[in-house]
């Protein structure tokens, strides 16, 4: 039996050993396959035939694109310089000197929509860098922004947005205001430095660290800039080159030899007392942690740099330091970085305004889960010196992607060729997929294999690119690249198949196509957390890291302190003078919203307010069952209050004082689904807003204007179709349920109604209704739009729907997620139908969330003040700067209040066309039972589409399903007996919605 064991042991073993050997050499054959497949198919030939073809459709608006074939050219840069005075420049607003805070001379006013024109006389064609004079004024929240046309043309796509710099400065907090209720330390507020400065105009996306160069012509050229965003003051002009030359370490240290070595004495600086910064939203952060100082156990300080707001490109900060002895000194970051999928991050760092040599333009942190100090090093790992002389310094800290400037654009052009092999085999399928098939593609496509290798070799080259780099072959990143490599060449080893399988080419984040798009973000973001910096000469630096054993001490404390925290314990006590409200926000708002309120509204009300977070709104409704209802709630979805209301669990908003007043701030058919009876039982506090979204490149290239009714869509649908490319209606999201928002805007739209006017009966099948629904169903049966579109905003962004209708998000994540369509696309009120008198009526529901007040409270009328305070104008747009000024410029608040969305901190150039739709709200008023009308039309709608049911059949079938549902509801709650209508179910409607929200408001 023994010898039998060691026999299966000896066997287990070869096996082991056999299989570790086949993984092995499996692996370095993949890592050869491609060599030799590409040897196979002429590497060479390959990447020629992939560069040709791209160049054939590729975007070449984007500035990395036009400077490389500047560069190709060998376009001159000259360096003659030229000033243009201000008596030069048409347009704007003249200043006098006494006006011109402090620049001595005349200037040049400028506020958004504003534009200014001048000549420049060059005396040879070249490229050039413009210089600004400029001075940004307290009113400007938001960083100002403005475009530029040469002699009518935009050169590049960045030329549609370019920003001036800003600078902030923490305001310092002292005694109470520096800590909130339970001793917790507030993140301090930030104040614009208002000053005149110098600057070169920079590239928006920060690829590159020196200005944007301009090609000029021989002789007069005509320069246009406008104003999109921001107040300015403009100084003088100035047209040249600079050269920012900084020298190696060997020549920096040749340069201060003779220097001797500081003193012993160590200069620490903490990361979170920051000088300055340029963007609000960089703040510091609380870690628990023993070795982070400050540190405390029982509240929250502040004592970290927080690395998420410290991680896009452009972002910098400003530290203020002193040397008391001239010397060489060694600067250390205290650093962790553990987010971004083990990619290192990168900082410039500079003394007093510059690099001091060219190793510190920007220096590699590497990807650490712990706290590390990491002494500025060289290759060898020989310690930098840096020579300080003793007095004040400035220490700078900024993030640019200059170090991924190549393999970016590389990989966004090998994007676009996959695209564009898509679309030909779109052409030819006609995007059917026939599995049975069998397709011989090089018949159609001759040089599809060439293609497909040459795809393939560029990935390999940007693969290689960031190894080289990082220095590393393991990273997350560089296995997408080698999946997307694989794919593709599995795809030129059999081309006959990917017509078959076009979701593993480009459909889907599982796709060749879209693990390469997904990561792009993490190449150009660059999280750091940073405790404390040193500047010595020695290396007696404290750990980084504190040890077990003080670590399950200050464990253990906190842990038994949590037992005795006010902050838990007196967080549930609520007071005579103090309304609990619950908010259905996330932690980071509820935050913002208690400061706002312990700092504007109970010191001028002596109201405390306590918010807690609404994690599920259905907890309301346990709530009341458990009878456990605070005073009041907000974020309440749209069409909870009606729910709440027809059973009395919430008031009625015009029984008291100052409701009218303010209910003049919003558009009244933002109070349409919170009406019941003869209340309005919820204030309106955010709504959405759908818009057409278009390409204005892909536009220009069809020779198409942005439709403005239903009717020109569909004249432009087979245009698009025949490129490959769709419209998109939210009606074809990838939710099966299609909900009152994607249908009810054609029924409005197309005159039609849901009920009669009793609300007993559904008229969805008479009249404007009927012929709604037939539309919005031929879209999809007749005109062939896509049925299903999983994301409208990557369709868009990679030119498949380049036109059609999206909301808020949507405008989000293209402004700030999608940096090279940087001018390439707008928006305007979305398509409708032209009535008899010739206006075109865009009408749309526009819902948000909401806030009530409960009927139990027994502090209603504090709880009124505090809905009033919150929900007016004022304050609604300052809670949107402030979230801007704490999270970030892509964090956008819209709000319900229409007085209060004028003022706020939403960018102006989609400001207006937002106020414009909302002129078209009209939302579905409430009715019992009304959720079996939305499940009704939706269920027909699918009927029509997917089973090819007639559109009459289906809607009569619908509406039979929904009037027996109607009556039931109506029966329960009492306006139905017998058979009979009893008393009258008022149905609030854009045509009397007044009756209930203006004092005097009429039936029209």
């Amino acid at each position: 039996m023994t010898i039998k064991r060691k026999i299966m042991y000896l066997i287990f073993g070869l096996l082991v050993i056999a299989l570790a050997v086949i993984l092995f050499i499996g692996k370095g054959n993949m890592n050869n396959s491609y060599d030799e497949q590409l040897s196979k198919a002429d590497y060479e030939r390959s990447m020629s035939a992939i560069e040709a073809y791209i160049s054939g459709f590729q975007s070449e608006g984007n500035y990395y694109s036009v400077m490389k074939q500047w560069d190709n050219d060998q376009e001159v840069v000259p360096d003659q310089s030229y000033s243009i005075r201000r008596s030069q420049i048409s347009g704007g607003e003249r200043y006098e000197s006494s006006k011109s805070q402090g620049y001595g001379s005349d200037v040049i006013y400028l506020e958004p929509g504003d534009e200014i024109s001048f000549d420049v006389e060059a005396a040879e064609d070249g490229l050039y860098e413009l210089w600004l004079d400029y001075h940004i004024l307290q009113d400007s929240h938001l960083s100002p922004e403005l475009a530029i046309e040469i002699n009518d043309e935009i050169q590049f796509n960045e030329m549609n947005r370019l920003s001036f710099s800003m600078d902030w400065r923490p305001i310092s907090l002292e005694g109470d205001l520096k800590y909130d209720r339970y001793g917790d330390e507030l993140n301090p507020r930030s104040e614009l430095i208002s000053e005149w400065k110098h600057e070169g105009l920079m590239d928006p996306n920060h690829f590159f660290t020196e200005p944007l160069k301009f090609k000029l012509n021989k002789g007069i050229n005509s320069v246009t800039m406008s104003i999109n965003e921001g107040y300015v003051l403009l100084g003088d002009i100035t047209i040249h080159n600079t050269v920012d030359s900084n020298p190696t370490y060997e020549e920096y240290r040749e340069s201060t030899k003779g220097q001797t070595d500081a003193s012993e004495k160590t200069i620490k600086i903490e990361a979170e007392k920051m000088a300055s910064k340029n963007r609000q939203s960089i703040r510091p952060k609380y870690v628990r942690d023993p070795q982070v100082t400050p540190y405390e156990y029982k509240t929250r300080v502040l004592n970290v740099l927080d690395g998420y707001s410290f991680g896009d490109s452009g972002d910098s900060v400003d530290y203020h330091f002193s040397v008391e002895e001239s010397g060489y000194y060694h600067l250390t970051l205290k650093y962790s970085q553990d987010t971004n999928n083990g990619m290192p991050t990168y900082r410039r760092i500079e003394i007093n305004g510059e690099v001091p040599f060219q190793e510190l333009e920007l220096y590699m942190f590497d990807y650490s889960s712990n706290w590390k100090n990491e002494t500025l090093k060289d290759e060898d790992g020989n310690y930098y010196e840096i020579y300080l002389e003793k007095g004040e310094h400035t220490l700078t800290l900024s993030i640019n992607n200059s170090h991924v400037r190549d393999v970016y654009h590389e990989l966004l052009m090998t994007l676009e060729g996959i695209d564009s092999i898509s679309r030909e085999f779109m052409r030819l399928t006609g995007g059917l997929v026939d599995r049975k098939r069998q397709w011989r593609i090089e018949r159609y496509i001759p040089d599809i294999t060439d293609y497909l290798y040459g795809i393939a070799g560029r990935i390999e080259e940007q693969k290689l690119a960031l190894i080289e780099q990082t220095q590393m072959d393991d990273l997350p990143v560089i296995s997408e690249l080698e999946i997307a490599q694989e794919l593709i060449i599995k795809f030129a080893e059999k081309p006959d198949d990917l017509p078959h399988y076009m979701a593993r080419f480009n459909e889907g984040h599982s796709s060749a196509y879209g693990r390469i798009q997904t990561i792009l973000p993490m190449l150009i973001y660059n999280p750091m957390h940073l405790d404390k910096f040193y500047f010595h000469n020695h290396m007696n630096l404290p750990r980084p890291n504190a040890g077990i054993v003080t670590n399950l001490i200050e464990g253990t404390k906190a842990f038994g302190y949590s037992f005795f925290n006010p902050k838990y314990n007196e967080a549930a006590v609520i007071d005579e003078d103090t309304i609990e409200i619950w908010v259905n926000q996330s932690r980071l708002y509820v935050e913002i919203m208690q400061r706002m309120i312990d700092e504007e509204f109970t010191p001028n009300t002596g109201i405390n307010v306590n918010l807690s977070l609404l994690p599920d709104e259905n907890k309301v409704i346990l709530s009341n069952a458990a009878d456990t209802t605070p005073d009041a709630a907000l974020g309440i979805s749209h069409g909870r209050p009606f729910e709440l209301a027809l059973r009395g669990i919430i008031e009625d908003l015009r029984t008291y004082d100052g409701f009218f007043e303010l209910a003049e701030q919003f558009n009244p058919n933002s109070f349409v689904p919170f009406i019941y009876d003869e209340g309005v039982y919820a204030i309106p506090e955010t709504q959405d807003v759908k818009l057409l979204f278009y390409r204005k490149d892909i536009m220009e290239f069809l020779g198409e204007d942005p439709p403005q009714t239903w009717e020109e869509v569909i004249s432009l649908v087979p245009m698009l179709q025949r490129y490959d490319m769709n419209f998109f209606v939210p009606l074809a999201a990838d939710s099966a349920f299609k909900g009152f928002d994607t249908t009810t805007p054609f029924i409005y739209q197309f005159g039609g109604e849901l009920y009669d006017e009793t609300g007993s009966k559904s008229i969805l099948n008479q009249e404007g209704s009927y012929e709604a629904f037939d539309f919005m169903t031929s879209l999809f049966t007749v005109y062939n739009m896509p049925i299903t579109t999983s994301e409208f905003y990557q369709n868009f962004r990679n030119g498949k729907s380049p036109v059609g209708i999206g909301d808020a998000n949507t405008y989000i994540q293209l402004k700030y997620a999608a940096p090279e369509l940087a001018g390439q696309w707008e928006v305007l009120p979305i398509p409708g139908v032209e009535n008899d008198q010739g206006v075109i009526e865009r009408w749309d529901p526009t819902y948000g969330s909401t806030g009530i007040i409960f009927s139990e409270s027994d502090k209603k009328d504090k709880s009124w003040e505090f809905m009033k305070w919150w929900t007016n104008a004022e304050v609604q747009s300052a809670f949107s700067y402030d979230i801007q000024s704490t999270l970030g410029s892509q964090f956008l608040y819209l709000t319900a209040n229409v007085d209060g969305f004028r003022k706020s901190a939403w960018p102006s150039e989609s400001k207006f066309g937002i106020l414009e739709q909302w002129e078209w709200i009209q939302t579905t008023g409430k009715v019992p039972g009304d959720y079996m009308v939305e499940r009704e039309i939706s269920n027909a709608w699918n009927k029509v589409v997917f089973d090819r049911e007639n559109p009459r059949v289906a809607i009569d079938h619908a509406v039979k399903t929904i009037d027996r549902e109607l009556d039931r509801k109506l029966r329960e709650f009492g306006y139905i007996d017998s058979d009979q209508l009893i008393k009258p179910y008022k149905v609030p409607t854009i045509e009397n919605v007044e009756k209930w929200v203006r004092r005097d408001g009429k039936e029209q």
